[in-house]
């Protein structure tokens, strides 16, 4: 093509918005979409630079890419350029994606915009990143409790045991087992058994620390892992949450009460794992309920 003329015409029968601009930023040809696409007539647009249609907290920086565009004459295909709005006449922004293409014309260099409006495609990516955030959290989440489940408390307590081996970052985890629970489930039915499952969720998460991370990781069981805390902090929290539960059965008319065994981890040693960890929780626990149930048993983490 030989002048501009030509690719006035070229522009109009394209199915995106066009604009042909110099290396100044001037806008030299726009086709009708463009026209639709900005709302100003096309008498109105060639008098712009393409500043104009960009958010002003932007335009220094597109200059410089539109200079560097001219510079090394490479065309910058649809959806990997760069991301920003564009500003229609009427003040509103909207998220546009554009192609460039370098022509010539009587030995003068332009540039041919070619611009689509990608408000739904940024809708979309916003979308699916909600959905994919929600996927991870209920992959991660107790359906009944609302609270962290086994996968999720596994995570935590490799990230605690890796800060325990790097920064000697002590922590202690409670297996907080619910007494008698089962009565509930048979006495009163699997319906009041889930009310009580969160409830009783909730009373122990009420119990800890804001810090503390609690998760249910099945049936009437719970754990918990404390960052920071000693030994002695462990006891006060965990009699709290004893005392809660005590107080929430009373309240409902449930026998319930709590077995919990507590191990302190507080140096590393390459054997531990969260097998391990929760293992000797585990037994700590048991030994209170063969002690009589209602019990906090403390055990440390040994190799």
């Amino acid at each position: 093509m030989t002048n501009l003329h030509d690719y006035s015409e070229l522009i109009e029968v394209i199915p995106d918005a066009a604009l042909v601009v110099d290396r100044q930023g001037r806008i030299v040809l726009c086709n009708r979409l463009a026209s639709q696409l900005f709302g100003y007539a096309a008498a109105e647009l060639k008098a712009l630079t393409l500043d104009a249609l960009l958010p002003e907290e932007v335009r220094d920086k597109h200059a410089q890419h539109l200079e560097q565009f001219f510079a090394h004459q490479q065309a910058r295909p649809m959806g990997q350029g760069l991301h920003f709005k564009g500003v229609r006449k009427d003040g509103s922004s909207f998220h546009v994606d554009i192609m460039l293409s370098l022509v010539k014309v009587e030995q003068q260099a332009y540039a041919i915009a070619f611009i689509r409006d990608a408000t739904q495609a940024k809708l979309l990516e916003a979308q699916i990143r909600r959905e994919l955030a929600l996927e991870r959290r209920q992959a991660h989440t107790d359906y009944l409790t609302g609270l962290p489940n086994r996968r999720a408390f596994h995570t935590k307590l490799e990230q605690q045991l890796e800060l325990l081996k790097r920064d000697g970052e002590q922590f202690c985890v409670a297996l907080i087992d619910i007494d008698d629970f089962k009565w509930v489930n048979d006495q009163l039915g699997h319906a009041e058994g889930d009310r009580a499952l969160q409830m009783l969720a909730r009373a122990i998460r009420e119990s800890c620390r804001e810090q503390d991370f609690i998760a249910r990781i099945g049936g009437d069981e719970f754990v918990s892992i404390h960052p920071h805390a000693a030994s002695s902090a462990i006891q006060h929290i965990m009699q709290r949450v004893q005392l809660a539960v005590q107080q929430l059965g009373q309240q409902q008319g449930w026998p319930v009460s709590v077995s919990i065994g507590t191990c302190y981890c507080s140096q590393w040693h390459s054997d531990y794992s969260v097998e391990r960890i929760l293992q000797i929780a585990d037994e700590a626990m048991y030994a209170g309920k063969l002690g009589g149930k209602n019990q906090i048993n403390a055990a440390p983490l040994t190799t």
